[in-house]
């Protein structure tokens, strides 16, 4: 950069805010000071380089789509840009033709439809995207409303994250439709070589299922829970100082949708991350939901190991535990121990041989509640063969997906009081989704394009 423009902005700045720095404080006070002068900068560029585009005339007449359109005049527009607000005149065009209409050419270039900029939809859904509305839309106004001028409003917040997510969400339709429809490949991205990790779970998510008026008039919704699911795709690593395997490198895709609508998300997923999906090591984990392991053949390969989430297992360790020798007592972890040693071990059916022989002592709740989990085990059998899969260096456990239920889901859609229209939910999650897979950048630019 210019050494005389720089020094040029930096005697401006002194003019305007002063320059006294003797102590930590003074130049923090500075530093915010030079980030207030440099964003009221980027708001003057931003309506000169706005003025500079011309205003979009397009001729007296202009025939488009089969439609004649007439140029009224020049009008007004005020936008939310990155910076601040940018004002600027556009020719504006109307059609005398039966049904009517109006074309603005230059919003129509520059794809402005709801009075903002990309810059401004990308960098604040980029902080709404990962905490609540109120709490980062203010630290987005710090940042770039330093001087608290052009504030953005919460219901814009809102309108921008909701048509955002619709169109990542339409994006990945277009994605599904191109691999089951019309056959084509996935471009590789973020290549997975040697084994691949396919993490699949749910969890509720709080919404809005009808809407009345209570006795007072006001408007009021039904609550209700939806499943939000997700899959992770990670590459299987082997730690070979801690003897156990992990995931690395993930990406993630969810859904509120039927469980055959998702699993083409995450095939199409799972394309994008390897070059041929039948050629691949894949490990499937996930804990005992019906819903996962009555599909995840479909997505098998001959190599395919399935795994039933070893944490899983223990947990229903646990309540057979807790149900039979009370909670935390000693006998309870001798039991415990040991039936977690065999599982480690493979041993499955020795514990389940053991279970049945208690059941046989106990009576009613407490003989339910045995066969309930020898029940489980036993459907899970083929899925528990723990002490194969550490020889074999794969992951036993579905942590990553665990942690994603309540980092990409929860973390951002479960914290108190929140719940969500269905659009709205689904919205989020797409966006939660593309950031928590680095690819958010990416996914804005294909929704510009849909856009324009």
């Amino acid at each position: 950069m210019n050494t005389s423009f720089v020094s040029q902005h930096l005697e401006y700045f002194k003019d305007t805010y002063g320059l006294k720095i003797a102590n930590a404080e003074e130049l923090f006070e500075t530093q915010r000071n030079l980030l207030e002068y440099l964003i009221c900068l980027g708001r003057e560029l931003e309506n000169k380089m706005f003025e500079e585009l011309g205003k979009g005339y397009e001729g007296p007449t202009v025939e488009r789509d089969g439609r004649k359109y007439k140029f009224v005049d020049y009008r007004h527009n005020t936008l939310h840009g990155l910076f601040g607000e940018i004002h600027y005149q556009r020719a504006y065009y109307v059609s005398s033709q039966e049904g009517g209409g109006s074309w603005i050419p230059l919003d129509e270039q520059l794809g402005i439809e709801k009075r903002h900029t990309p810059g401004l939809n990308y960098f604040l859904s980029t902080f709404t995207g990962r905490e609540a509305y109120q709490e980062n839309l203010n630290r987005f106004h710090e940042i770039f409303r330093p001087d608290g001028k052009d504030l953005v409003s919460m219901r814009k917040a809102l309108d921008m994250d909701y048509v955002l997510g619709d169109r990542i969400e339409e994006n990945r339709q277009q994605e599904i439709q191109q691999v089951f429809e019309s056959g084509d490949s996935m471009e590789v991205q973020r290549e997975i070589e040697g084994t691949m990790a396919v993490s699949i779970d749910a969890t509720k998510v709080r919404e809005k299922q009808g809407e009345y008026l209570d006795d007072c008039g006001r408007k009021r919704y039904e609550i209700g829970f939806r499943d939000a699911k997700i899959g992770v795709i990670s590459k299987a690593c082997w730690d070979p100082r801690r003897a156990e395997a992990y995931c690395s490198d993930s990406s993630y895709v969810g859904g509120i949708e039927h469980a055959d609508e998702f699993f083409q998300r995450v095939w199409v997923e799972m394309n994008r991350r390897v070059a041929d999906a039948e050629k691949i090591r894949i490990v499937f984990l996930g804990d005992g939901a019906k819903w996962i392991w009555d599909r995840v053949g479909d997505l098998a390969n001959q190599y395919s190991v399935f795994v039933l989430d070893f944490y899983h297992a223990t947990e229903h360790l646990s309540a057979s535990c807790k149900e039979l020798y009370g909670e935390q007592t000693e006998e309870y972890w001798r039991n415990f121990n040991r039936w977690q040693e065999s599982f480690c071990e493979g041993k499955v059916a020795e514990v389940i041989a053991e279970l049945k022989q208690i059941r046989a002592t106990c009576k009613g709740k407490r003989r339910k509640l045995v066969q309930d989990e020898i029940s489980y085990f036993e459907d899970n059998q083929d899925r528990m063969h723990y002490d194969r899969y550490r020889a074999m260096h794969l992951p036993i456990g579905s942590v990553t997906v665990e942690s994603s239920c309540k980092n990409v889901i929860g973390a951002r859609m479960k914290q108190g009081g929140m719940t969500w229209s269905e659009s709205g939910a689904e919205g989020m999650l797409q966006i939660r989704t593309s950031l928590a897979s680095e690819r958010f950048l990416q996914d804005f630019r294909h929704t510009l394009r849909k856009a324009a």
